[in-house]
């Protein structure tokens, strides 16, 4: 009889520490803009394709890498975005591998400080999405590249570009796993442990 018990408390504990642990994660991310190539003129996965692959949120970061001094990222509102006009930025970052954090909902206009560089493409648009609390949205599948944990990890580490995510979402969505099976575990073996001690 002592053994039921003690596997039941063992099960609970561990469910409880998990759904903890999971509580305590967090779900913000840091993009590679231009993945591996960086902020430049020609990417690999050009700035078009490239945020429409991923969903951005409030709190996730963007890593822009770049020289000091060989060319900079201006933050700018539609019409600057779309003339490529670097005169009356919102934010400009010229200090070389800057990081940016989406602070609130909606669209982001980035440009490169260098007109050349910006009317030939080197300009991104990112559209965070509103955070919707415990709504769930639809999973997306995951990349092959991993989130970045820390920034920057080392000298000259390189950033991982991450897979596209859907916020805390699928955290949320493995909390109410875990409770669930808490309920379940709670209804099978702890009506049997309230057997064995003769309570029921």
């Amino acid at each position: 009889m002592r053994y039921s018990n003690d596997g039941f408390l063992g099960l609970f504990a561990l469910t409880i520490i998990s759904i903890f642990i999971l509580g305590s994660s967090t779900s913000s991310y840091t993009f590679r803009v231009g993945g591996k190539d960086g902020w430049v003129i020609n990417p690999s996965e050009d700035y078009i394709h490239w945020p429409q692959r991923n969903r951005f949120h409030v709190n996730d970061s963007l890593y822009f890498k770049y020289k000091k001094g060989s060319d900079s990222v201006l933050v700018v509102n539609k019409d600057d975005y779309d003339s490529c006009n670097s005169n009356n930025p919102i934010q400009k970052m010229d200090e070389g591998d800057s990081l940016f954090t989406l602070d609130k909902p909606g669209p982001f206009f980035f440009i490169s400080g260098n007109l050349e560089n910006c009317q030939s493409g080197q300009k991104l648009i990112v559209v965070v999405l509103a955070d919707t609390h415990e709504h769930s949205q639809s999973p997306s599948q995951p990349e092959a590249e991993a989130p970045i944990a820390n920034w920057p990890s080392g000298p000259n580490s390189p950033v991982a570009s991450p897979p596209k995510h859907s916020g805390s979402t699928s955290v949320r969505g493995l909390r109410v796993a875990l409770v669930s099976l808490s309920v379940l575990v709670l209804r099978t073996w702890g009506g049997f442990a309230l057997q064995q001690v003769g309570l029921v």
